[in-house]
């Protein structure tokens, strides 16, 4: 293992010297531009994954020579090896620090303002990044999306905290005080610095997550970066339906140029339009913040969709890598560098999917409250919402796929094709490890879970039964056997519903015919059982 570490070392040295000596001379800075210049360079790094090992050449032994040998042509002198220059590398990026925020208000706060709660200690490995996503068309700038990534590389977890838009929470240095947490970036839209970094500190004061990076985009670069990707292939649990403009051309405030449409339950392949319109939308029938709550959900699904759809096309390696960073530069606000993004590609290749987690803030956590403007907001439950942050942000130490012995079979044994991929994914949601068998007919009438397992500890059960929707217990059966490759078995039965969350019923409004500029997501809607 150390001689090929030193193999590739060599390689990596050898080519970012040919690389600067392209430039001009190997010890004097590149005149290429910074991104061309990380783009070759992250190609050069890319190359030593896949190239064979060099045939290592040992130096002469160097010996006195006889007088005789005087006379022969000389020894070439030894030369130097090429000084190496690094390439983009990762920063060194410590906790952030809760800065100076003491400010008189100009008015009375409309509720008492909270004490600063305690940094949550985290590992030296693990890195929060803020994802942002903020309409910036009008005069107001809100972010729509708040989303914590917290990445452990030596645990090789991911979670992702969803940060309700209408928390109300206390807002350092700013004269208001206490607002939306969605409003921080329009609070500090012309700061100096920029507003994210005051979204940092809010978020440091009010949760106690500390954010090492942060990336900002907009709606116009959303859709942008999924069409790249050529599109995601959303595993939609619970049918959706909302508003929607029957052209993104025409004027959204002309009310005839709005249909209501419906995304049925089924694995659905979404172009950037369509996965905007449903991780933004909210669920007709639903209003008020309480939407707020399945719109995180959904918005998580999306972000999982981009992450498999760029690992199965090949996006996670350095020149691809590379290349979307400058393609979308001038698009994403981040204060990441090349270098930064690249030490997560390692571990994001090898991500199993057990380990990326998905949380959200809302009820028990948060209670609904109405400002004296009579704004509806959510205010956390005291004592209870830190420790539920506190949780979260720490259960990424452990490996869940390690610490889950159960493994699950499932069998689709309806006519709804879509189902089995829709109960593996929710199941792995729950982190559960999951295989998919061939069913030996397709009209079971129920589903059914068949139990391996000969003892009852820690058995996810009550879990499975919660999750399938199986209420008759003449559906679960008992075949203890120590010798079974997988611990459950699960038939789908044409009584499966893949819906276990709470959302509001399909309107009985009929929608009207799905305009001809969507015929993938019409023609491919598979209806729910």
């Amino acid at each position: 293992m150390l001689l090929l570490k030193n193999r590739l070392f060599i390689i990596v040295t050898l080519d970012l010297a040919i690389l600067l000596a392209a430039c001009g001379n190997a010890n004097t800075t590149p005149t290429l531009d910074p991104f061309e210049f990380q783009t070759r360079v992250a190609q050069n790094v890319a190359a030593t994954f896949s190239a064979a090992p060099p045939t290592l050449t040992l130096p002469p032994t160097q010996v006195t020579p006889s007088p005789a040998a005087e006379s022969s042509t000389p020894t070439p002198a030894a030369t130097a090896e090429p000084s190496s220059t690094p390439g983009p590398t990762a920063r060194s990026v410590l906790d952030p620090t809760l800065g100076y925020y003491a400010i008189t208000p100009e008015n009375t706060p409309v509720t008492a303002v909270p004490s600063a709660v305690p940094r949550i200690k985290l590992e030296d490995d693990v890195k929060n990044i803020l994802l942002v996503g903020s309409d910036t068309s009008g005069e107001e700038y809100r972010s729509d999306t708040m989303i914590v990534v917290s990445i452990n590389a030596t645990a090789k977890t991911v979670t992702m905290l969803s940060i309700p838009r209408d928390l109300y929470v206390f807002i350092p240095k700013s004269l208001v005080q206490m607002g939306r947490i969605n409003s921080v970036i329009n609070v500090a839209r012309n700061a100096p610095e920029g507003p994210l970094p005051l979204l940092e500190q809010t978020i440091l004061y009010n949760l106690g997550i500390p954010i090492h990076y942060y990336a900002r985009v907009d709606f116009e670069s959303f859709k942008a970066i999924v069409d790249a990707l050529g599109g995601v292939d959303i595993p939609v649990t619970c049918a959706f339906q909302e508003w929607r403009l029957k052209d993104p051309a025409l004027d959204p405030e002309v009310a005839d140029n709005w249909d209501l449409f419906t995304l049925n339950a089924g694995v659905q392949h979404l172009d950037g339009s369509t996965a905007l319109w449903y991780a933004r939308g909210r669920q007709v029938g639903r209003a008020g913040s309480g939407s707020d709550f399945d719109r995180a959900r959904r918005q998580q699904e999306v972000l999982r969709a981009m992450f498999i759809a760029a690992r199965n096309q090949n996006f996670l390696n350095p020149v691809k890598v590379a290349e979307l960073y400058q393609q979308f530069s001038s698009a994403v606000e981040t204060d990441m560098t090349l270098g930064d993004v690249l030490q997560f590609l390692p571990l994001a290749a090898s991500l199993d999917e057990l380990n990326i987690r998905s949380y959200k803030i809302s009820p028990p956590y948060t209670q609904g409250w109405s400002t004296p403007g009579n704004a509806s907001v959510q205010l956390p439950v005291p004592d209870e919402f830190y420790k539920y942050v506190q949780r979260v942000m720490t259960a990424g130490s452990s490996n869940r796929a390690s610490q889950n012995p159960f493994v699950v079979e499932i069998w689709n044994g309806s006519t709804w094709a879509d189902a089995d991929d829709l109960a593996a994914y929710r199941l792995r949601l729950d982190g559960l490890a999951v295989t998919l068998g061939a069913a030996d007919r397709a009209n079971y009438p129920a589903t059914t879970l068949i139990d391996y397992t000969t003892s009852a500890k820690a058995s996810p059960v009550d879990s499975l039964k919660k999750l399938l929707r199986i209420t008759d217990p003449a559906n679960i059966i008992a075949q203890p056997d120590p010798n079974s490759p997988v611990q459950f078995r699960v038939i789908l039965g044409a009584d499966y519903n893949s819906c276990t969350y709470q959302v509001a019923p399909l309107t009985t409004l009929t929608p009207s015919p799905v305009p001809a500029s969507l015929p993938t997501v019409a023609e491919t809607a598979t209806p729910s059982p």
